[in-house]
C-alpha cells in the first residue's frame, strides 16, 4: 500500500512542479505574441487598467508558484507517510498531502488564467489574423493551466479511488464501551 501511495505522491509532486514552472516561465518571458509579453509597455497607454490587473496578477500568481515548488520538494524529499498520515489534533485522520497540493495549485493556476485570458481577449483580433506569431511563452501558460487544472486533480482522484482507506484506530474508551454493549 505505501508503495502505491509513494508512487501517487511522486506523481503528483512532479506535475505540480512541472505546472509551477511551466507557469513561472510563461509569466517572466516576454514571448507571448509577436515578441511581446505580459511585461511589454507598449499596450500600457491604452489599457492601463487591464494592464496593471494583469501584472499584478501574473506576480501573485508567480510567488505562488514558487511556494507551490516548495511545497512540492518538501512533499517529495521530507513526506513519510508512516509517520507524518496520522494527524496529531485528530488521531483518526488521515492526512494526504494531495489535499493541500490542490488547494494550493488549482488557486494558482486560476489566478495565473486571468491575465491569459485577458491578454488573449485584448489581442484577439490580432491572434485571429496572424496565429503563428504566438510564442512559447503563451503555449506554456496553457501547458500550466492544462497540467494544474486537469491532470493534478485527475492523480489525486484516481489515488482516492485506488487506494483503501486505512482501519480506524480503536482507544480504550472505545474498547471498554464495546465490551459494556457486549455485557448487555
Amino acid at each position: 500500500m505505501w508503495r502505491n501511495e509513494r508512487r501517487y505522491r511522486w506523481l503528483q509532486t512532479i506535475s505540480g512542479i512541472i505546472g509551477s514552472v511551466a507557469l513561472i516561465y510563461s509569466v517572466c518571458y516576454p514571448d507571448w505574441y509577436g515578441g511581446k509579453g505580459l511585461w511589454d509597455t507598449a499596450d500600457v497607454a491604452q489599457f492601463s487598467r487591464a494592464v496593471e490587473t494583469e501584472r499584478v496578477l501574473g506576480a501573485i500568481a508567480c510567488m505562488m508558484a514558487g511556494t507551490s515548488i516548495c511545497l512540492c520538494l518538501l512533499f517529495l524529499f521530507c513526506w513519510d507517510p508512516e509517520t507524518n498520515a496520522k494527524s496529531k489534533m485528530n488521531p483518526e485522520r488521515t492526512l494526504h498531502p494531495g489535499k493541500l497540493l490542490l488547494v494550493l495549485l488549482m488557486p494558482t493556476a486560476i489566478v495565473y488564467l486571468i491575465p491569459w485570458l485577458s491578454f488573449t481577449i485584448r489581442h484577439k483580433e490580432q491572434i485571429k489574423d496572424d496565429f503563428t506569431r504566438l510564442g512559447y511563452a503563451y503555449w506554456m501558460g496553457i501547458y500550466s493551466c492544462f497540467t494544474l487544472l486537469v491532470i493534478l486533480p485527475s492523480i489525486y482522484l484516481k489515488e482516492q479511488c485506488s487506494l483503501p482507506e486505512p482501519a480506524p484506530i480503536m482507544n480504550r474508551t472505545s474498547v471498554s464501551s464495546e465490551s459494556e454493549c457486549s455485557l448487555v
